[in-house]
């Protein structure tokens, strides 16, 4: 059965790839941070897999420099009457309003997936904005799953399906490794067309689920989604 494949690198990046990371790590900064587990009730394996892995929605806030509100546009002159003779000028179009540099780096909203193997562990920080190309991973799985075609290529490791997060970690679904990721013989022509074995100049740390994880993974990212869609700097106090 295909199965849900987490790989993180052991060096982390230097500088913060994420908004979320940057602002939880910003020197001289009071930061002020609203937590929510992410829950994924009705999963038969919900204890063994709650132990392996864990995703936290995030708000985070900077408060020696919290957003500000934007300066309300100034007022424009009013255009001169127009003759009856001239055409009509046409309506100005409406644009979003940028961001304010002063905000970009005050607030900040994400995940922390925090990822065990019973000895080890990693934290890694997602922004919101990563979280719809994870979910249409799982959507793809889904869709894949119920062509039974395809589902066997995916379970014999002819094809896979991964994405890759900012800060370096890799989610993967594909099929159950075999009897050669363990050999220390280890053959190339045993090997599936998904490798089941690693390059030895890649360190990283790497945890496998069973096919119960995959979609315990996937409700846990649309529980968190859902809540950081709810929640955002108004009400990060605890409001909502």
């Amino acid at each position: 059965m295909p199965c849900l494949e987490m790989k993180v690198p052991l060096q982390r990046p230097a500088q913060p790839a994420t908004r979320l990371r940057a602002l939880l790590e910003k020197p001289g900064a009071a930061v002020l941070r609203r937590n929510n587990i992410a829950e994924a009730p009705g999963h038969e394996d919900a204890i063994a897999l709650r132990s392996r892995l864990r995703l936290t929605a995030v708000l985070a806030v900077d408060l020696t420099d919290p957003p500000r509100e934007p300066e309300p546009p100034a007022a424009e002159p009013e255009p001169p009457a127009e003759s009856p003779d001239e055409p009509a000028a046409p309506e100005p179009v409406e644009t979003a309003a940028p961001v304010p540099e002063s905000q970009e780096g005050s607030f900040a909203k994400g995940l922390e997936i925090w990822i065990a193997d019973g000895v080890r562990s990693v934290c890694v920080h997602v922004d919101g904005d990563e979280i719809a190309g994870a979910l249409a991973l799982f959507d793809a799985w889904i869709r894949l799953a119920r062509y039974q075609p395809a589902f066997q290529r995916l379970d014999q490791r002819i094809v896979g399906m991964s994405y890759v997060f900012r800060e370096g970690l890799t989610i993967s679904i594909q099929g159950g490794a075999g009897e050669a990721a363990h050999s220390v013989d280890v053959s190339l022509d045993s090997a599936a067309a998904i490798p089941e074995i690693h390059d030895f100049r890649e360190t990283g740390f790497a945890v496998r689920l069973s096919s119960a994880g995959v979609n315990y993974f996937h409700d846990l990212l649309l529980s968190a989604s859902a809540w950081l869609d709810d929640n955002s700097y108004p009400n990060i106090l605890g409001s909502k």
